[in-house]
Order: C-alpha cells, then sequence, then structure tokens
C-alpha cells in the first residue's frame, strides 16, 4: 500500500481565526493527554470545522490520475483508484501535538470491497515524515496504518492494527475519528480510533525521530485497483486535545 498526499491551500496562523473561530473564544487550561488519560469521541476543542458548503474554502479541487475532487450539493466528493491511501490535506496548517481528526462522510455503493474512508495525521509541513490513517473499508474492517518516509524506516508502510468496524461505509453516513496524540517523551504517539463513537483501537506507536512539528490532518480515502470509489465527505472537525 501506497500513499499520496493532495494538499489544498492552507490556512495558516496568521489566517486561523477566519479559519476556524473567533477571537472571543476563552482559553483552557492545557489537559495534555496521556498514556492513561480516558478518551472518549469529540474530546478537546474545536480549532477547524468544516460543512463543506463553500466551494472556496482551501480544499484541494484538483484532477489527478487517480483522484479528483470537487463540490457538490451533497458536499465534498472524492473519487478514488489504485490501491492507495489518498491523503488531502485540510485548509489549516497549525500543527498541534495532540490532534483529534473527524469526518463524516458516505461511500458510494459500487465501491470495490478494501476501498474506505477516514481521516490521517500527518507529523509537521512537509515530507518526508511519518504519517498515521484511520480508514474504514467496504467490507466491514478497519485498518490503523503507518506510513513512515523518514530517512533510515525499516518499513515505510505498514497496518498497526485491524479488526471488525461497528458500521462499513455505504450510502447512511458514518462518523470516523482519529486521535494522534505524541506524549510528554516527544517520541511516543497515542492513536486511538472511533466509529460512530464507539472506540476500536487504542495503541502506541514509538518515532525515535518524530519530527518536532505537531500533527496535520487529513481526509484519507483509500482507493483499490479493482475499480472506482466516490466518498462524499459532509462534516469534518479538528481538536486540539490539549484543550
Amino acid at each position: 500500500m501506497e500513499i499520496r498526499r493532495a494538499a489544498g491551500a492552507l490556512c495558516l496562523a496568521i489566517l486561523a481565526f477566519s479559519c476556524s473561530g473567533d477571537l472571543n473564544t476563552v482559553v483552557k487550561a492545557p489537559n495534555p493527554v496521556t498514556a492513561s488519560t480516558a478518551l472518549v469521541a469529540d474530546r478537546g476543542s474545536v480549532v477547524f470545522s468544516d460543512n463543506f458548503k463553500d466551494s472556496a474554502a482551501g480544499w484541494n479541487t484538483q484532477t489527478y490520475a487517480d483522484l479528483t475532487a470537487s463540490f457538490t450539493k451533497s458536499g465534498y466528493e472524492v473519487v478514488a483508484r489504485r490501491f492507495v491511501d489518498h491523503e488531502i490535506g485540510v485548509p489549516y496548517a497549525i500543527p498541534k501535538d495532540q490532534l483529534s481528526v473527524l469526518v463524516e462522510a458516505t461511500e458510494s455503493t459500487s465501491s470495490p470491497v478494501g476501498s474506505g474512508l477516514g481521516t490521517g495525521c500527518m507529523r509537521g509541513l512537509k515530507d518526508p515524515t511519518v504519517h498515521y490513517d484511520f480508514v474504514v473499508q467496504v467490507g466491514g474492517t478497519w485498518e490503523v496504518a503507518k506510513h513512515d518516509l523518514l530517512a533510515g524506516a525499516a518499513t515505510q508502510h505498514n497496518v498497526l492494527k485491524k479488526g471488525t468496524s461497528p458500521k462499513a461505509p455505504g450510502a447512511t453516513s458514518i462518523v470516523v475519528e482519529l486521535m494522534c496524540a505524541t506524549l510528554s517523551d516527544g517520541v511516543t504517539t497515542r492513536l486511538v480510533a472511533f466509529v460512530n463513537g464507539t472506540q476500536v483501537a487504542d495503541i502506541t506507536d514509538p518515532v525515535t525521530s518524530l519530527p518536532r512539528f505537531g500533527w496535520l490532518g487529513s481526509l484519507t480515502v483509500r482507493g483499490e485497483d479493482s475499480g472506482p470509489t466516490t466518498v462524499t465527505a459532509t462534516h469534518f472537525e479538528e481538536r486540539d486535545l490539549t484543550l
């Protein structure tokens, strides 16, 4: 399995308020996730949210050989091909050491088994770096995948954990959430995944050379070689897990 990232127009720190909130937000005391923190879906403070009503919001709408993305009346529509985790960058670029990334979306009923939808985290602002993706697949399974593009990585693409999902993607929307929380050692990242609010994974993964910049989120669509899949996202949000 490979990875490809399609970036959008980034909302940088100087534009953060216009992209994600207002200037009257109450400042909260940090409460970072630890190895033993009990985590539930929707933890943290929302730093970015989009219901895909504005085609000028900064999401990628370019056409590639194996990926097209566009705005429709139904939402943000992504058509993907090939067995690749297609990561679409979020138009919000303030890295967070502990980030939650959530999408609500449907997937075409004609999609091949193994294709799927989800979210991901990318460490820092550019490759080569470490990516994690949580994908819920047609057929009713899920995977937490690691794509380590750093120099010297023993394995670039690896499935860290997989299982059976409480809900498969299809014509009825599902909510998929991945939390990427780097712990205080700066090496270990706790990965917690939810489907429709039900926790399905809680694992840790150490990377000794993990870049210092925090996590950026992505919308992830997994393609399959046997045919195209169409994912339509209707809601997307990111949360700072320390607040």
